[in-house]
């Protein structure tokens, strides 16, 4: 990736709350979306436990102990979201990602039935049925020759059908291009809306605000065309029709309209947008890393994998699960989760005060080298597997906490089996058929948003 210039971090000596204080202030951490994974790595590899900002308008504590990361996302009170989910919440409402307290409890309890292992083996088979119908596709477009795509804006189409197929039961092809405008749109603003100035244009009659809800009502109606579709076919086991066959136990009522709307566009968004991004990056590293292509074409070339890919059992698929796994460590989608006390909170030797911004980066824990090893900056999947070529997400001997991509506790993400299951798959069927290579001198430029984005990735596809 490209270098840039950092300020120097220098540890100014403890902090009365515990941990230790730093020149960094947290304006200068925040200033700069694009920045912050790599801050906030800075901060965690030179602190021990915690990584206090200076200065006292924006009390900012970044965790950087495996443990007491964790031990702060799966506390049950103390704890509520941070600066970033009131942000998102101007576009998903109140919905799953967004929601507090009962709302989101309630709420998970009547989606989760759709993410049960039962259904995931339903899913993955419309997985690999999408990965070859994108696989012929491509050789209609490019021919066996090959050519050119942008493969980020690839994933993105692909595991937006893939959402639509099997949470929604429909068929959102013709809405691709909205979705990806609207969202591409939604993202790029996304760390104005983190100030607090973006948040007061955004709540009052400015033009930013005209702009906002028309890029919102695009998707809006998105939403709409897929509820209809399900509301006129009945209960059918998707998410949709969950959502609309339910019953308020006192009234007898069904869910708002309004609700049904904010869980159906969080699902619709977050379910493709995180996948998209970590097969984006598996793309890119596996190029970089002609080890880890290698062992990725020896499985798909044997017997076992073909077979696998076939009866979509993604468990079996051992050398893939390790490539997503590394993925998930090196470029995790959901970079940076944030927390504010909602009193004072006392969480082993370190204070928390209400008000202050409790930051867990997964990025930084997942590349610290106390937890990880020397080689914690490379890829290698390997890492991953056991003796005996067996996929285990213990074997690289982590802490607990130290491996974080899908958040941990009551807000961890609920599809977590649901995006590793159609990762796997679809890289697996896609890397079947095809090589994604890269120019030689193309480093991605990652746009850092709700998401760690790559930015564009012009490749090139070689049909193997």
């Amino acid at each position: 990736m490209a270098t840039t210039t950092q300020p120097e971090v220098r540890a100014l000596g403890p902090d009365v709350d515990g941990g230790v204080r730093f020149s960094m202030t947290g304006r200068l951490l925040f200033s700069d979306l694009r920045q912050v994974p790599r801050r906030a790595a800075r901060l965690v590899s030179a602190a021990d436990g915690v990584a206090r900002m200076r200065g006292r308008l924006l009390p900012v504590a970044v965790v950087a102990d495996p443990a007491l990361a964790r031990t702060i996302l799966t506390r049950p009170t103390g704890f509520g979201q941070g600066r970033g989910i009131r942000a998102l919440a101007i576009t998903f409402g109140q919905g799953l990602l967004t929601s507090q307290g009962e709302l989101h409890l309630r709420q998970r309890r009547l989606v989760q039935p759709a993410f049960h292992a039962r259904r995931l083996v339903a899913y993955a088979e419309d997985a690999v049925r999408l990965a070859d119908a994108r696989s012929r596709e491509w050789r209609d477009r490019v021919g066996a020759e090959g050519g050119a795509v942008d493969i980020a804006a690839e994933m993105s189409s692909l595991t937006l059908e893939f959402v639509g197929r099997t949470l929604f039961g429909t068929d959102v092809r013709d809405e691709v291009a909205i979705v990806s405008d609207a969202t591409q749109n939604l993202l790029e603003v996304f760390p104005t809306l983190m100030s607090p100035r973006g948040m007061l244009m955004a709540r009052f009659p400015t033009p930013f605000r005209h702009w906002l809800r028309r890029e919102i009502a695009r998707l809006d109606g998105v939403v709409e065309r897929v509820v209809a579709a399900r509301g006129a076919t009945g209960e059918t086991g998707d998410v949709v029709s969950m959502l609309l066959a339910v019953r308020d136990e006192e009234t007898g009522e069904g869910m708002p309209a309004r609700q049904v709307r904010d869980e159906v566009l969080t699902l619709l968004l977050a379910g493709h947008e995180t996948t998209a991004v970590a097969l984006s990056w598996a793309w890119y590293e596996l190029f970089r890393t002609p080890s880890a292509r290698a062992a990725l074409d020896a499985e798909l070339a044997g017997d076992t994998a073909g077979e696998a890919i076939a009866a979509a059992a993604w468990d079996r698929l051992p050398v893939t699960r390790a490539v997503v796994a590394e993925t998930l460590r090196l470029h995790p989608p959901a970079y940076i989760l944030g927390r504010r006390p909602t009193e004072d909170v006392v969480v082993e030797k370190y204070r928390f005060r209400k008000g202050s911004a409790v930051v867990i980066s997964p990025y930084a824990l997942h590349r610290d080298e106390r937890s990880w090893g020397p080689d914690a900056g490379e890829f290698r999947h390997s890492r991953w597997l056991r003796e005996d070529g067996t996929f285990d997400e213990s074997a690289p001997g982590q802490p607990r906490g130290a491996y974080l991509p899908f958040g941990a506790g009551s807000r961890m993400c609920i599809g977590a089996g649901f995006a590793v299951m159609e990762a796997v798959l679809l890289l697996a069927r896609l890397a079947t058929d095809w090589r994604v290579e890269f120019a030689a001198d193309f480093t991605p430029k990652p746009r850092p948003a709700v998401t760690y984005r790559p930015g564009p990735m012009p490749a090139r596809l070689l049909a193997r």
